[in-house]
């Protein structure tokens, strides 16, 4: 707690530091203030200059800006009240006031004074002067100076009204004395000057002026005008003879010296103020009477004057009363609908103002609060009683004192309110009231709770995200260096999570990776685990080599391995790590995250080991993998796509179909065999576009045929996986169509895994396509998981037995009873069968055995350009190609 001492004032100038970030408001401020022999003044361009300064030599005063670039005047307030050698001196903050959230800002803030601009140069000097001298008496002025100098502006304008008002009242006086010591004959005009002192508005006074004038002998009629700011004349009162326009003596064909009818200006103070036309009875005026004509004249524009005055003046104070009227109701709707806690208390510290903030965060009515003690209002969790002691040092004349903590409802609930108290005293000094504003952070600080779990934690597991991974690894990268161990970076990727994704949907998905997170966690402790990615995990472990390293990645692929339970059915998740080493695979985070990656696609195309250590030569092959798959997405667009033909031949007959092939003529590798570009392709699903194009060429070639008297026969087209789906209609329909081709003379290829992996989709998407009227196959039959109650609903044309069946049909007794389960299930199924990659003459021998329908393989022929397939077609029916 800071202790304000009174300090004694030396011989020395007094020392003002002068925070602005505009040049020229600084310099006139420093110039004002410096014309005060005994004041010295620094300038600051901005908040981190000024706290700068002022800790370099203590100033006597602080003046700053609240606007500007940097650290602006709150935040410099803040930063002087909590510095211990600083927290004395006085602060003055420039504002504007607009509304309560400047007040409550700078009284959080600790500042001791305001100053409202645009600023009075002389009201600015004396407001620095008291504020000196009050540092000097050890008591500073308070926060609420603005407040109390609007009050003293409207007090001062009343003042001054006043006191020209009895200035005029005076100088009237005077001058109806000295006329009536000397020419008695002018008595009346006492009398008018009596009339007009009594009269308060312009037409009252007009009025009052009239009626005398009328009883002067002499005086026939009359009429007065008040002369507007536009030049126009308004008539205020008038009677008895009156003249006319043309018989005024102002009016330009009269004489100056008129004596029947006279027009005498109204001045005051070298102003014009209006006229008055007066005329005589026939007699005409005698020179006493244009003198008393004058005379009345003076005293009448005197009248005016004053009543204007008066008007303005209570104009004005009506004006001011209702401003400041309006702005106290302003600021009290403020100060109860905000949202910053206000409450204030009488010097006793008994509660008199408690706004609706306080009542939502506190527990307490407005009613039951007002007039208890604030120490039993606000309660503090760990200290009851610190609101007491608050108070009490506030009393004796300490600053404003900022305090945050924890504080206990009626209800048992906790509120987090940070608080600034600050003194209100009446000239004497005395306290008058302690204003305490507090700011609820209650929800604020669960709102950062919240958002720094959000940006750390992965949301379905709890894991650490790869943000939090990165400092981790920061830290332990410390702790290899320091005890001479080896950091593993490992990450874990399950094989099977996108089939379980598909077939069973993200529920399931996200359910069996909070198991697999659970076990990770169980299993890694107390090394670090984190979420890496969409389907992968993290771990950073410290060993003394690699052999504990690899040790710890086959108790991780044991404890994941093992079998998951989901809605009574069970699964294996076939998990894969690679690990990158630190250093000796890398320092920063993106080399050790890309050798882990290189190292777990190493891992999962293994299949016994399922770990992987990296090796800067995978790198090179997944370069290699990066340029080959930017030169697929030119290849279309450049032609280097090609189609190749083989032919499948009838058992015992000629060519009865084929099957188109993609190639890839590459301009500097040549031909790129089709398992590598194929994955490629759909990884980038590249093979959508490649697809589609394959279809179009499919068609066009057999269009061209029909038309060049080639006998055609069907060409199967393999579909890929990303192919199958509702788009793949519209796409048949429209090459049929644009083709003219007859749709039996296209047959769709579909894998088995591909048409299994959601049977019941695939299988109302397969009568659709049927419903077209293309020919159905599926491909690669038996590597698959077939479920044969969706096969037998399948509305599919034929079987094509793997070539990995007959690779081995001659020697593998397996193989050969594999063939023929296939070939009798189909037949039984009323489908037809087409073995793939018959190269022998046995091979053929066996499958004619079997009842196979058709062949396909290099014992026929291998697969060729559109031009060779058309000579073998031009043969004729029942011919074979060899």
């Amino acid at each position: 707690m800071t202790t304000t001492h009174a300090t004694e004032k030396s011989a020395r100038p007094y020392d003002i530091l002068v925070a602005e970030d505009s040049p020229t408001q600084a310099r006139h401020l420093a110039q004002l203030l410096e014309q005060d022999q005994d004041c010295h003044v620094r300038v600051a361009a901005d908040g981190t200059a000024a706290l700068q300064a002022a800790r370099e030599h203590v100033p006597d005063l602080v003046i700053s800006d609240v606007a500007m670039p940097g650290m602006d005047g709150y935040a410099l307030c803040r930063a002087l009240k909590d510095d211990p050698r600083l927290a004395t001196v006085p602060i003055l903050l420039f504002t504007r006031l607009t509304s309560l959230q400047d007040l409550v800002r700078s009284l959080e803030a600790g500042a001791d004074g305001f100053v409202r601009k645009p600023y009075d140069d002389a009201q600015m000097r004396a407001r620095v002067r008291r504020i000196l001298h009050g540092r000097d008496a050890g008591s500073p002025a308070g926060p609420l100076d603005a407040m109390a100098e609007e009050r003293r502006h409207i007090h001062e304008l009343l003042v001054a009204t006043h006191d020209e008002a009895l200035r005029l009242n005076a100088e009237l006086a005077a001058q109806r004395a000295e006329l009536a010591r000397t020419v008695d004959s002018l008595a009346v005009v006492g009398k008018i000057a009596a009339a007009l002192n009594e009269a308060a508005g312009e037409a009252d006074v007009a009025q009052a002026a009239l009626d005398h004038l009328l009883r002067v002998p002499s005086v026939a009629g009359a009429a007065i005008g008040a002369l507007d700011t536009d030049g126009s004349t308004r008539p205020l009162a008038q009677g008895g003879d009156v003249p006319g326009p043309s018989e005024c003596g102002c009016a330009p064909d009269n004489a100056p010296g008129a004596t029947v009818v006279v027009c005498v200006p109204l001045h005051a103070g070298g102003r014009p103020l209006g006229l008055l036309h007066v005329r005589a009875v026939p007699a005409g005026f005698a020179a006493e009477d244009r003198q008393l004509l004058d005379s009345v004249a003076q005293q009448l524009a005197l009248a005016l004057d004053r009543a204007r005055l008066y008007a303005r003046a209570e104009a004005l104070v009506v004006e001011r009363t209702a401003a400041l009227r309006s702005e106290r109701n302003r600021l009290s709707a403020i100060v109860e609908s905000a949202g910053t806690l206000v409450l204030q208390t009488d010097p006793d510290g008994r509660v008199v103002t408690f706004n609706r903030a306080c009542e939502e965060a506190l527990g307490w009515r407005a009613r039951q609060a007002l007039g208890r003690f604030y120490w039993d209002v606000v309660r503090g969790v760990d200290d009851p009683d610190a609101m007491r002691r608050v108070l009490a040092g506030l009393a004796d004349g300490e600053p404003p004192q900022r305090l945050q903590g924890e504080w206990r409802t009626p209800d048992g609930r906790t509120r987090s309110i940070a608080w600034t108290h600050t003194p209100l005293r009446h000239e004497d000094g005395s306290v008058e009231s302690v204003l305490a504003t507090g700011v609820d952070v209650t929800e604020l600080r669960g709102a950062e709770q919240r958002l720094h779990y959000a940006s750390n934690y992965d949301s379905v597991t709890g894991l650490p995200n790869r943000d939090l991974l990165r400092e981790r690894l920061r830290r332990m990268k410390a702790e290899a260096r320091d005890g001479g161990r080896i950091l593993g970076f490992m990450l874990v990727r399950f094989g099977r999570m996108a089939l379980i994704r598909e077939a069973l949907g993200p529920v399931a998905e996200q359910a069996l990776l909070q198991e697999a997170g659970t076990r990770l966690r169980e299993t890694a402790a107390p090394d670090v685990v984190a979420r890496f990615s969409e389907g992968a995990f993290a771990m950073l472990l410290l060993r003394a080599d690699a052999e504990e390293l690899a040790v710890s990645a086959r108790r991780v692929l044991a404890a994941l391995g093992a079998a998951y339970a989901y809605d009574r059915e069970e699964f294996h998740l076939d998990p894969a790590i690679g690990i990158a080493v630190y250093p000796n695979d890398g320092v920063a985070y993106e080399t050790l995250a890309r050798g882990a990656e290189t190292a777990l696609r190493q891992a999962a195309d293994s299949g016994s080991q399922r770990y992987a250590f990296y090796r800067p030569e995978l790198n090179r092959g997944a370069n290699d993998r990066f340029k080959l798959e930017n030169a697929l997405h030119r290849a279309l667009e450049r032609g280097e796509l090609e189609l190749h033909y083989q032919p499948q031949v009838a058992v015992g007959g000629g060519i009865a179909s084929a099957e188109a092939l993609l190639r890839w003529r590459h301009p500097e590798r040549g031909f790129v065999p089709p398992v590598e570009f194929v994955p490629l392709a759909e990884e980038s699903d590249l093979i959508l576009e490649i697809g589609e194009w394959v279809l179009e060429q499919v068609c066009s070639q057999l269009r061209a045929w029909r038309r060049a008297g080639v006998p055609v026969v069907p060409i199967a087209v393999n579909l890929s996986a990303h192919q199958f789906d509702d788009s793949i209609l519209g796409t048949v329909r429209r090459v049929l169509d644009d083709c003219g081709l007859a749709p039996e003379l296209l047959e769709l290829e579909l894998t088995e895994s591909a048409s299994m992996a959601d049977a019941g989709k695939s299988c109302a998407l397969l009568d659709q396509l049927k419903g077209l009227g293309v020919r159905l196959a599926i491909d690669d039959f038996g590597t698959g998981y077939s479920n044969l109650n969706y096969l037998k609903r399948f509305p599919v044309d034929r079987l094509k037995l793997d070539r990995s069946f007959v690779h081995e049909l001659e020697t593998d007794a397996d193989d050969l009873a594999i063939a023929r389960a296939v070939i009798a299930m189909a037949h039984g199924l009323r489908l037809s069968v087409v073995a793939e990659g018959v190269e022998t003459p046995g091979q053929l021998e066996l499958l004619a055995g079997l009842g196979c329908d058709h062949v396909q393989g290099w014992l026929f022929s291998r697969a060729v350009p559109a031009p060779q397939l058309a000579k073998l077609l031009a043969r004729g029916p029942g011919q074979v190609p060899m």
